[in-house]
Protein backbone atom coordinates (compact mmCIF):
# COMPACT_ATOMS: atom_id res chain seq x y z
CA UNK A 1 0.00 0.00 0.00
CA UNK A 2 2.84 2.10 0.89
CA UNK A 3 4.46 1.64 -2.35
CA UNK A 4 1.17 2.00 -3.92
CA UNK A 5 1.04 5.44 -2.50
CA UNK A 6 4.87 6.69 -3.04
CA UNK A 7 4.08 5.64 -6.98
CA UNK A 8 1.16 8.30 -7.23
CA UNK A 9 2.99 10.51 -5.43
CA UNK A 10 6.06 10.42 -8.06
CA UNK A 11 4.22 10.24 -10.61
CA UNK A 12 1.85 13.49 -9.54
CA UNK A 13 5.46 15.22 -9.00
CA UNK A 14 6.11 14.27 -12.42
CA UNK A 15 2.93 15.72 -14.00
CA UNK A 16 3.50 19.49 -11.89
CA UNK A 17 6.86 19.12 -13.45
CA UNK A 18 5.68 18.71 -16.96
CA UNK A 19 3.11 21.06 -16.43
CA UNK A 20 5.40 23.60 -14.75
CA UNK A 21 8.07 23.14 -17.91
CA UNK A 22 5.14 23.79 -20.30
CA UNK A 23 3.55 26.84 -18.75
CA UNK A 24 7.38 28.47 -19.09
CA UNK A 25 7.26 27.59 -22.73
CA UNK A 26 3.95 28.96 -23.55
CA UNK A 27 4.82 32.42 -21.43
CA UNK A 28 8.42 32.28 -22.91
CA UNK A 29 6.95 32.17 -26.47
CA UNK A 30 3.68 34.62 -25.56
CA UNK A 31 6.79 37.36 -23.82
CA UNK A 32 8.51 36.79 -27.38
CA UNK A 33 5.37 37.25 -28.85
CA UNK A 34 4.48 40.57 -27.34
CA UNK A 35 7.92 42.03 -27.57
CA UNK A 36 7.71 41.47 -31.79
CA UNK A 37 4.84 43.03 -31.54
CA UNK A 38 5.43 46.00 -29.78
CA UNK A 39 8.36 46.65 -32.02
CA UNK A 40 6.26 45.98 -35.00
CA UNK A 41 3.54 48.73 -33.44
CA UNK A 42 6.95 50.80 -33.50
CA UNK A 43 7.61 50.59 -36.90
CA UNK A 44 3.42 51.40 -37.70
CA UNK A 45 3.66 54.38 -35.61
CA UNK A 46 6.85 55.80 -37.75
CA UNK A 47 5.35 54.44 -41.04
CA UNK A 48 4.42 57.71 -43.69
CA UNK A 49 3.39 57.41 -47.10
CA UNK A 50 5.69 58.38 -49.28
CA UNK A 51 5.97 58.62 -53.62
CA UNK A 52 6.66 55.13 -53.34
CA UNK A 53 4.05 53.77 -51.01
CA UNK A 54 0.10 53.84 -49.90
CA UNK A 55 -0.02 52.95 -46.24
CA UNK A 56 -3.63 49.57 -45.94
CA UNK A 57 -4.70 48.73 -42.92
CA UNK A 58 -4.85 44.98 -41.71
CA UNK A 59 -7.22 42.98 -39.75
CA UNK A 60 -6.03 43.83 -36.47
CA UNK A 61 -5.90 47.97 -38.12
CA UNK A 62 -2.21 47.87 -38.00
CA UNK A 63 -0.60 49.56 -40.63
CA UNK A 64 1.41 47.74 -43.86
CA UNK A 65 3.59 49.74 -46.55
CA UNK A 66 2.38 48.29 -49.60
CA UNK A 67 4.08 49.46 -52.98
CA UNK A 68 1.82 51.65 -55.09
CA UNK A 69 0.98 49.17 -58.03
CA UNK A 70 0.02 47.18 -55.61
CA UNK A 71 -2.83 45.65 -53.28
CA UNK A 72 -3.40 44.67 -49.86
CA UNK A 73 -6.14 41.88 -50.00
CA UNK A 74 -8.90 42.37 -48.06
CA UNK A 75 -10.01 38.37 -48.39
CA UNK A 76 -10.14 36.28 -45.47
CA UNK A 77 -6.96 34.69 -44.23
CA UNK A 78 -5.17 36.90 -46.38
CA UNK A 79 -5.14 40.33 -44.42
CA UNK A 80 -3.38 39.65 -41.26
CA UNK A 81 0.48 40.44 -40.78
CA UNK A 82 1.01 37.63 -37.91
CA UNK A 83 -0.91 35.12 -40.63
CA UNK A 84 0.79 36.29 -43.76
CA UNK A 85 -0.46 39.75 -45.71
CA UNK A 86 -0.77 39.41 -49.02
CA UNK A 87 -0.44 41.94 -51.35
CA UNK A 88 -1.64 41.57 -55.65
CA UNK A 89 -0.21 43.17 -58.32
CA UNK A 90 -2.32 45.84 -59.89
CA UNK A 91 -5.23 48.26 -58.49
CA UNK A 92 -8.31 46.43 -58.48
CA UNK A 93 -9.55 45.36 -55.25
CA UNK A 94 -8.88 41.85 -54.18
CA UNK A 95 -11.65 40.28 -51.50
CA UNK A 96 -13.50 37.17 -51.06
CA UNK A 97 -15.60 37.20 -54.31
CA UNK A 98 -12.98 37.53 -56.43
CA UNK A 99 -10.11 36.17 -54.99
CA UNK A 100 -9.79 33.01 -56.42
CA UNK A 101 -9.46 34.01 -59.92
CA UNK A 102 -6.98 37.13 -58.58
CA UNK A 103 -4.48 34.18 -57.16
CA UNK A 104 -4.88 32.05 -60.42
CA UNK A 105 -3.19 35.67 -62.66
CA UNK A 106 -2.26 38.02 -60.45
CA UNK A 107 1.14 37.96 -58.95
CA UNK A 108 1.17 37.75 -55.06
CA UNK A 109 3.97 38.26 -52.36
CA UNK A 110 3.60 38.25 -48.20
CA UNK A 111 4.40 41.04 -46.06
CA UNK A 112 7.79 39.72 -44.07
CA UNK A 113 8.06 41.95 -41.06
CA UNK A 114 11.58 42.81 -39.17
CA UNK A 115 11.33 44.22 -35.82
CA UNK A 116 15.57 44.69 -35.50
CA UNK A 117 17.00 44.62 -39.04
CA UNK A 118 20.43 44.31 -36.65
CA UNK A 119 19.25 40.23 -36.56
CA UNK A 120 19.93 40.50 -40.20
CA UNK A 121 23.65 42.25 -40.97
CA UNK A 122 26.46 43.63 -38.91
CA UNK A 123 28.80 46.19 -39.99
CA UNK A 124 32.70 45.01 -40.42
CA UNK A 125 35.36 47.07 -38.80
CA UNK A 126 35.94 48.27 -42.81
CA UNK A 127 32.46 49.15 -42.73
CA UNK A 128 30.96 46.35 -45.11
CA UNK A 129 27.51 45.13 -44.10
CA UNK A 130 27.55 40.84 -44.38
CA UNK A 131 24.23 38.88 -44.49
CA UNK A 132 23.11 37.38 -40.56
CA UNK A 133 23.32 34.20 -41.58
CA UNK A 134 22.21 31.35 -39.18
CA UNK A 135 22.04 27.43 -38.75
CA UNK A 136 19.10 25.86 -36.78
CA UNK A 137 19.56 23.56 -33.86
CA UNK A 138 17.33 21.65 -31.44
CA UNK A 139 19.69 22.13 -28.49
CA UNK A 140 20.32 24.30 -26.50
CA UNK A 141 23.40 26.29 -25.29
CA UNK A 142 24.95 29.62 -25.80
CA UNK A 143 24.15 31.94 -28.48
CA UNK A 144 20.78 29.68 -29.45
CA UNK A 145 17.73 31.21 -29.66
CA UNK A 146 16.00 28.85 -27.18
CA UNK A 147 12.25 29.39 -29.14
CA UNK A 148 13.47 29.57 -32.56
CA UNK A 149 16.51 27.39 -32.34
CA UNK A 150 18.81 30.38 -34.56
CA UNK A 151 22.33 30.01 -34.23
CA UNK A 152 24.90 32.04 -35.58
CA UNK A 153 26.78 30.21 -38.24
CA UNK A 154 28.70 32.45 -39.83
CA UNK A 155 29.13 35.44 -37.65
CA UNK A 156 30.02 36.69 -34.16
CA UNK A 157 29.23 39.83 -32.21
CA UNK A 158 31.03 40.80 -29.00
CA UNK A 159 30.62 44.76 -27.18
CA UNK A 160 29.52 45.51 -30.36
CA UNK A 161 32.19 44.18 -32.24
CA UNK A 162 30.99 42.05 -35.41
CA UNK A 163 32.82 39.75 -36.99
CA UNK A 164 32.76 37.63 -39.85
CA UNK A 165 34.07 33.84 -38.88
CA UNK A 166 35.79 32.44 -41.86
CA UNK A 167 35.17 33.86 -45.05
CA UNK A 168 35.75 30.45 -46.98
CA UNK A 169 32.34 29.55 -46.21
CA UNK A 170 28.69 30.54 -45.94
CA UNK A 171 28.97 34.40 -46.73
CA UNK A 172 26.72 37.50 -48.58
CA UNK A 173 27.14 39.33 -50.14
CA UNK A 174 29.79 37.75 -52.18
CA UNK A 175 30.61 36.35 -55.54
CA UNK A 176 30.94 32.48 -56.33
CA UNK A 177 34.14 31.91 -58.20
CA UNK A 178 32.65 30.10 -61.43
CA UNK A 179 31.14 33.95 -62.00
CA UNK A 180 34.51 34.18 -63.71
CA UNK A 181 33.01 32.51 -67.02
CA UNK A 182 31.29 33.39 -69.75
CA UNK A 183 27.67 33.01 -68.24
CA UNK A 184 28.27 36.03 -65.77
CA UNK A 185 28.19 38.20 -69.15
CA UNK A 186 24.99 36.63 -70.45
CA UNK A 187 23.36 36.76 -67.75
CA UNK A 188 24.68 39.62 -65.32
CA UNK A 189 26.05 42.12 -68.04
CA UNK A 190 29.28 42.46 -66.10
CA UNK A 191 32.87 41.98 -67.41
CA UNK A 192 34.67 41.71 -64.32
CA UNK A 193 34.10 39.73 -61.34
CA UNK A 194 34.59 43.03 -59.15
CA UNK A 195 32.50 44.92 -61.45
CA UNK A 196 29.53 41.48 -59.88
CA UNK A 197 31.12 41.79 -56.33
CA UNK A 198 30.22 45.86 -55.89
CA UNK A 199 26.57 45.29 -57.92
CA UNK A 200 25.67 42.76 -55.76
CA UNK A 201 26.96 44.47 -52.25
CA UNK A 202 24.79 47.34 -53.78
CA UNK A 203 21.84 45.32 -53.97
CA UNK A 204 22.28 43.60 -50.69
CA UNK A 205 22.62 47.35 -48.82
CA UNK A 206 19.81 48.55 -51.06
CA UNK A 207 17.53 45.66 -49.02
CA UNK A 208 18.88 45.90 -45.80
CA UNK A 209 17.59 50.07 -45.99
CA UNK A 210 14.40 49.16 -47.09
CA UNK A 211 14.35 46.92 -44.50
CA UNK A 212 15.25 49.29 -41.89
CA UNK A 213 13.10 51.77 -43.57
CA UNK A 214 9.64 50.08 -43.62
CA UNK A 215 10.51 47.14 -40.76
CA UNK A 216 10.31 44.27 -43.24
CA UNK A 217 10.15 42.86 -46.88
CA UNK A 218 8.10 40.95 -49.49
CA UNK A 219 8.23 36.92 -50.34
CA UNK A 220 6.84 35.63 -53.57
CA UNK A 221 3.63 33.47 -52.24
CA UNK A 222 4.74 30.86 -54.80
CA UNK A 223 8.10 29.46 -56.39
CA UNK A 224 8.22 31.48 -59.96
CA UNK A 225 6.54 30.05 -62.68
CA UNK A 226 6.75 29.96 -66.50
CA UNK A 227 10.44 29.80 -66.50
CA UNK A 228 10.50 29.37 -70.58
CA UNK A 229 8.94 32.28 -71.38
CA UNK A 230 9.71 35.72 -71.66
CA UNK A 231 7.70 36.95 -68.91
CA UNK A 232 8.31 34.95 -65.25
CA UNK A 233 5.28 34.80 -62.62
CA UNK A 234 4.50 34.13 -58.95
CA UNK A 235 0.82 32.82 -59.38
CA UNK A 236 -0.97 29.92 -58.33
CA UNK A 237 -1.15 26.71 -60.68
CA UNK A 238 1.86 26.91 -62.50
CA UNK A 239 3.88 23.73 -63.26
CA UNK A 240 6.94 25.41 -65.29
CA UNK A 241 9.03 26.20 -62.51
CA UNK A 242 12.34 23.54 -62.44
CA UNK A 243 15.55 23.46 -64.16
CA UNK A 244 16.54 26.32 -63.11
CA UNK A 245 20.66 27.30 -62.65
CA UNK A 246 21.27 30.18 -60.52
CA UNK A 247 21.83 32.58 -63.40
CA UNK A 248 18.60 32.33 -65.12
CA UNK A 249 17.32 32.03 -61.41
CA UNK A 250 18.93 35.45 -60.57
CA UNK A 251 17.36 37.00 -64.25
CA UNK A 252 13.99 35.74 -64.16
CA UNK A 253 13.39 37.45 -60.25
CA UNK A 254 14.43 40.72 -61.62
CA UNK A 255 12.62 40.67 -64.17
CA UNK A 256 9.18 39.87 -61.72
CA UNK A 257 9.42 43.88 -61.09
CA UNK A 258 8.28 45.05 -64.89
CA UNK A 259 8.43 48.44 -65.06
CA UNK A 260 7.01 49.15 -61.37
CA UNK A 261 9.63 51.54 -60.40
CA UNK A 262 8.64 51.42 -56.74
CA UNK A 263 9.90 48.37 -55.44
CA UNK A 264 13.17 45.88 -57.27
CA UNK A 265 13.01 41.72 -57.16
CA UNK A 266 15.66 39.69 -56.69
CA UNK A 267 16.93 35.82 -55.45
CA UNK A 268 16.07 35.88 -51.72
CA UNK A 269 19.44 36.30 -50.10
CA UNK A 270 19.88 33.83 -47.05
CA UNK A 271 19.42 36.05 -44.39
CA UNK A 272 15.90 36.47 -45.76
CA UNK A 273 15.24 32.92 -45.60
CA UNK A 274 16.25 32.59 -42.29
CA UNK A 275 14.77 35.49 -41.57
CA UNK A 276 11.16 33.84 -42.83
CA UNK A 277 11.84 30.61 -41.14
CA UNK A 278 12.08 32.29 -37.26
CA UNK A 279 9.48 34.43 -38.41
CA UNK A 280 7.07 31.20 -38.76
CA UNK A 281 8.05 30.28 -35.43
CA UNK A 282 7.63 33.64 -33.60
CA UNK A 283 4.01 33.54 -35.01
CA UNK A 284 2.79 30.09 -33.50
CA UNK A 285 2.38 28.90 -37.43
CA UNK A 286 5.41 26.44 -37.14
CA UNK A 287 6.96 24.62 -33.97
CA UNK A 288 10.74 24.65 -33.87
CA UNK A 289 10.24 20.71 -34.62
CA UNK A 290 8.60 21.41 -37.59
CA UNK A 291 11.30 23.51 -38.74
CA UNK A 292 14.25 21.62 -37.35
CA UNK A 293 13.50 18.12 -37.70
CA UNK A 294 10.55 17.16 -39.75
CA UNK A 295 9.00 19.06 -42.53
CA UNK A 296 7.02 16.38 -43.60
CA UNK A 297 3.48 17.38 -41.92
CA UNK A 298 3.51 20.97 -44.36
CA UNK A 299 5.36 20.10 -47.29
CA UNK A 300 5.54 18.11 -50.51
CA UNK A 301 8.28 15.41 -49.62
CA UNK A 302 8.94 11.68 -50.84
CA UNK A 303 7.44 10.37 -47.60
CA UNK A 304 4.46 13.23 -47.24
CA UNK A 305 0.75 12.33 -48.52
CA UNK A 306 -2.02 14.76 -49.14
CA UNK A 307 -4.60 16.01 -52.03
CA UNK A 308 -3.46 18.67 -54.48
CA UNK A 309 -5.20 19.73 -57.44
CA UNK A 310 -3.04 18.50 -60.48
CA UNK A 311 -2.32 19.96 -64.15
CA UNK A 312 -5.55 18.83 -65.60
CA UNK A 313 -7.58 20.66 -62.52
CA UNK A 314 -8.62 17.05 -60.66
CA UNK A 315 -7.80 16.79 -57.01
CA UNK A 316 -5.74 14.00 -56.58
CA UNK A 317 -3.52 12.01 -53.81
CA UNK A 318 0.10 12.41 -53.88
CA UNK A 319 1.22 8.79 -52.35
CA UNK A 320 3.58 8.63 -49.45
CA UNK A 321 7.00 7.50 -50.83
CA UNK A 322 6.80 8.72 -53.69
CA UNK A 323 8.35 11.53 -56.21
CA UNK A 324 6.28 14.27 -57.80
CA UNK A 325 6.06 18.36 -58.35
CA UNK A 326 2.78 20.03 -57.60
CA UNK A 327 1.74 23.07 -59.48
CA UNK A 328 2.06 25.91 -57.41
CA UNK A 329 0.15 26.66 -54.29
CA UNK A 330 -2.03 23.34 -55.38
CA UNK A 331 -2.35 22.14 -51.80
CA UNK A 332 -3.26 23.82 -48.47
CA UNK A 333 -1.22 21.17 -46.79
CA UNK A 334 1.81 22.90 -47.89
CA UNK A 335 0.74 26.61 -47.10
CA UNK A 336 2.69 28.36 -44.07
CA UNK A 337 1.54 32.23 -43.47
CA UNK A 338 -0.12 32.46 -46.58
CA UNK A 339 3.00 31.24 -48.08
CA UNK A 340 3.34 27.88 -50.58
CA UNK A 341 5.44 25.26 -50.69
CA UNK A 342 8.07 26.80 -49.20
CA UNK A 343 8.66 23.61 -47.19
CA UNK A 344 9.15 20.66 -50.28
CA UNK A 345 8.71 20.99 -53.93
CA UNK A 346 11.51 22.55 -55.11
CA UNK A 347 15.16 23.72 -53.55
CA UNK A 348 15.27 27.34 -54.10
CA UNK A 349 18.26 29.52 -54.81
CA UNK A 350 19.96 31.95 -52.75
CA UNK A 351 22.43 34.77 -53.59
CA UNK A 352 24.34 33.42 -50.53
CA UNK A 353 27.55 32.03 -51.58
CA UNK A 354 29.33 28.59 -49.73
CA UNK A 355 33.31 28.23 -50.18
CA UNK A 356 34.02 30.91 -52.52
CA UNK A 357 32.52 28.69 -55.28
CA UNK A 358 28.81 27.21 -55.37
CA UNK A 359 25.28 29.50 -54.53
CA UNK A 360 23.42 28.24 -51.40
CA UNK A 361 20.75 26.68 -52.08
CA UNK A 362 17.57 26.61 -49.33
CA UNK A 363 14.68 24.37 -48.37
CA UNK A 364 13.96 20.43 -49.54
CA UNK A 365 12.66 19.52 -52.47
CA UNK A 366 10.24 16.62 -53.02
CA UNK A 367 12.79 14.12 -53.75
CA UNK A 368 13.83 14.19 -49.97
CA UNK A 369 12.11 11.99 -46.90
CA UNK A 370 11.91 13.18 -43.23
CA UNK A 371 15.54 11.68 -42.29
CA UNK A 372 16.87 14.83 -44.55
CA UNK A 373 13.56 16.91 -45.40
CA UNK A 374 14.00 19.87 -42.60
CA UNK A 375 13.36 23.41 -44.52
CA UNK A 376 15.91 24.81 -42.38
CA UNK A 377 18.34 22.45 -44.30
CA UNK A 378 20.61 23.29 -47.31
CA UNK A 379 22.83 22.10 -49.89
CA UNK A 380 26.36 24.04 -49.63
CA UNK A 381 27.66 22.13 -53.30
CA UNK A 382 25.22 23.73 -56.34
CA UNK A 383 27.36 25.10 -59.09
CA UNK A 384 25.31 28.29 -60.25
CA UNK A 385 25.48 27.20 -63.94
CA UNK A 386 23.62 23.55 -62.78
CA UNK A 387 20.21 23.47 -63.09
CA UNK A 388 18.44 20.45 -61.88
CA UNK A 389 14.53 18.79 -61.90
CA UNK A 390 14.03 19.69 -58.54
CA UNK A 391 15.80 22.87 -58.30
CA UNK A 392 14.17 26.39 -58.55
CA UNK A 393 13.56 29.72 -57.36
CA UNK A 394 11.72 32.24 -55.56
CA UNK A 395 11.62 35.86 -55.89
CA UNK A 396 11.99 38.64 -52.87
CA UNK A 397 10.19 42.28 -53.44
CA UNK A 398 11.78 45.29 -50.91
CA UNK A 399 10.36 48.67 -51.72
CA UNK A 400 12.53 51.46 -52.76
Amino acid sequence: MKNKRKIIAIIASLLIIVLIAISLLYFNTQENNVEIKSSLKEYNAELQENEHIHLEEDANRDKVPVPNGYVGSKATGENEIDTGYVIYEGTEEVNNGNVEEAQKTRNQYVWIPVPDASQMYGTDENGKKWGKLYEFTTDTGENIDPITGAKPLNWSESNGKFNIINKNYEQEPYISSYDGDSLRIKYLNRKTKHEILIQLEKEFNDMIESVEKYGGFYIARYEIGNISNSIPVTKKGNNAINYMNWYNSYEKCKELKGNNTNIETNLPWKSQYDRILIWLIESGNKTKNEIIKDSTSWGNLANSTFEYIDNSGKLVTKKENSIIRIPTGSTEYAKSNNIYDLAGNMSEWTNGVFNNSFKIVMTSSCTKNEEDGQISKYSKNNFPFNGYDETGCRAMLYIK
